[in-house]
């Protein structure tokens, strides 16, 4: 099984948790190979040759946003890249802000049942609780046919934070997925979920989703502190000088549960924050 991470732009932090995941995931002999599609290549020099990088360029990443001009396109372009040089390896893609909690044993077997797997089940897009984007979802793409798929209030949603093919369907799910996408964003649909969607859609297609939350870890949720600690984490790595070893080896030991995945803050938090800063503005600044 190969592991892919698809990383550009230059917000540090999506690189050094780039980093931090694939320092997780190097416990486990499962990996065949760690892909990283990305347009700074120079974050990865510690990994070493423990990864394999493919560099793209802005050209590549405006090819792949498409001729609708969806920037999360170029998650399915960068998955369907992966899956054609390596036809004959199952693929497990993950964001870059989760982690191997585990170990992957149980990823690989439903894999090799060609069975597909996403993170977690989120919700119907009839279901309960829906934000204003998926009820215009809803309204906008109910009962409606794409690829002999219709959709309507049972329709789910899954999150896209791991996407795990198995190799005898993964060009299928792929292409699938690509053609949902795009036709999806033909229509009036609000496109911030469409990625997420399609890849729902076309890997139910084929077989019944299974969740993975259990294993990997996805924190996008508490992303502050999440960065917090691992921005610690590498300072004490740079100053203690730690090998790469040394570091997959600290964090075969680390309690997961240590920092929490999610956390939500009342609206009022942030609204009471910013009315602080606007009526106790900074009175004096000095610089060098």
């Amino acid at each position: 099984m190969n592991l892919l991470l698809l990383t550009f732009g230059q917000k540090l932090e999506n690189h050094y948790q780039a980093v931090f995941c694939i320092l997780t995931f190097l416990k486990d002999p499962q990996i065949k190979q760690i892909i990283i599609v990305t347009d700074y290549s120079a974050f990865y020099g510690f990994l070493g040759d423990k990864v394999k990088i493919i560099s793209i360029d802005e050209k590549t990443l405006v090819d792949w946003k498409g001729k609708q001009d969806f920037f999360w396109r170029i998650k399915i372009k960068a998955m369907e890249l992966v899956i054609h040089q390596y036809p004959d390896d199952h693929l497990l893609y993950v964001d870059s802000d989760t982690f191997l909690a585990s170990n992957l044993q149980s990823i690989v077997q439903k894999l090799d049942e060609n069975i597909g797997l996403m993170h977690t089940f989120e919700y119907k897009l009839s279901g309960k609780n829906r934000s204003k984007t998926v009820r215009r979802m809803l309204s906008s793409l109910n009962d409606k046919v794409f690829f002999d798929i219709r959709i309507n209030q049972q329709s789910e949603m899954w999150n896209a934070g791991v996407i795990a093919v198995p190799k005898a369907h993964a060009k299928a799910m792929i292409n699938l997925s690509l053609g949902l996408c795009d036709a999806i964003c033909e229509t009036a649909c609000p496109r911030r979920l469409v990625e997420q969607f399609s890849f729902s859609l076309a890997l139910n297609h084929f077989t019944p989703l299974h969740p993975c939350e259990e294993v990997i870890g996805h924190y996008w949720g508490n992303k502050a502190e999440w960065n917090q600690f691992i921005g610690q984490f590498f300072v004490d790595v740079l100053l203690k000088q730690k090998t790469l070893e040394q570091c997959v080896e600290e964090l075969k030991e680390f309690n997961w549960q240590r920092l929490p995945l999610e956390r939500k803050l009342p609206s009022a938090n942030s609204k009471i924050k910013r009315l602080i800063d606007w009526l106790f503005p900074n009175k004096a600044m000095k610089y060098f």
